[in-house]
């Protein structure tokens, strides 16, 4: 397949002060891309973008006027990581189902980074992109967006209406052949970052379920980058080859106007 090249192009990366975003910073770094390191964690995102020599501006995925801001100030941008995310782990009560302990707060607080966060940035990102006719958009969505999560259904939600998103996109960017977009997610197993909270870390290494480190999934971001496969949903697991995930093929196919109305 043909590698398309990084070099020289300018990237926002949304949570990239750690975990994923993180690993993908520096392999994008390391592919010659500009990069632009987003964070609501300050210190961190500046001390990361201060070993890097790159530039960091501090974003809540959350707010449209910031992202409004930081496109006006750092931008225009030919490829979007929209990858900021959490978990609801720290918001349900032990001992109860994972619905009946999820506050208001914490539901408002996951559903704006997970789903919020992608529409917005792909708001904000994909003017400039269809002004130049060329730009990628990568979204962290999860297995949880492909399998049901019972210690998590909120972010099982979330990373679903992820996954649905991407796939509705990638078929509007197919039918209009005078841009040259693409959009994919990456939708990897459980990894070891921050939003695997201690007990779950704990629980997982009891069920002798491995996690994969950050690096191995920055990897795949780079391939689906380079790669481009319009809509895909790029499937990691430990101890399993990187495919892309493959839907029945009537689920495929463009509704009716009818249906879609």
């Amino acid at each position: 397949m043909h590698r398309h090249d990084l070099d020289d192009r300018r990237a926002l990366v949304t949570g990239g002060a750690s975990g994923i975003g993180e690993g993908t910073v520096r392999r994008l770094v390391d592919e010659g891309v500009h990069v632009v390191v987003t964070d609501v964690d300050q210190p961190g995102g500046r001390a990361l973008a201060d070993e890097l020599g790159i530039t960091f501006a501090p974003l809540d995925v959350s707010d449209p006027v910031a992202w409004e801001q930081v496109v006006d100030e750092h931008g225009p941008f030919d490829i979007g990581f929209l990858n900021a995310g959490v978990s609801t782990d720290d918001a349900r009560d032990v001992g109860t189902l994972p619905i009946i302990g999820l506050t208001d707060r914490a539901y408002r607080r996951i559903m704006g980074a997970n789903v919020d966060g992608v529409v917005l940035g792909a708001r904000a990102l994909l003017p400039a992109m269809v002004a130049t006719g060329r730009g990628d958009l990568v979204v962290t969505a999860s297995m949880a967006g492909l399998v049901p999560i019972s210690m998590d259904p909120i972010y099982g939600l979330t990373k679903h209406a992820v996954v649905g998103f991407v796939r509705s996109l990638a078929q509007a960017f197919e039918q209009d052949p005078s841009t040259d977009l693409c959009i994919s997610a990456i939708c990897p197993g459980f990894t070891d970052t921050n939003i695997i909270g201690p007990e779950a870390k704990e629980r997982l290494t009891d069920l002798g379920v491995p996690l994969m480190s950050t690096a191995h999934v920055a990897d795949v971001v780079i391939r689906a980058l380079t790669e481009r496969v319009q809509g895909a949903q790029w499937v990691i697991w430990p101890g399993h080859e990187v495919t892309v995930y493959e839907w029945a093929s009537p689920l495929t196919q463009p509704a009716p106007a009818e249906v879609a109305s």
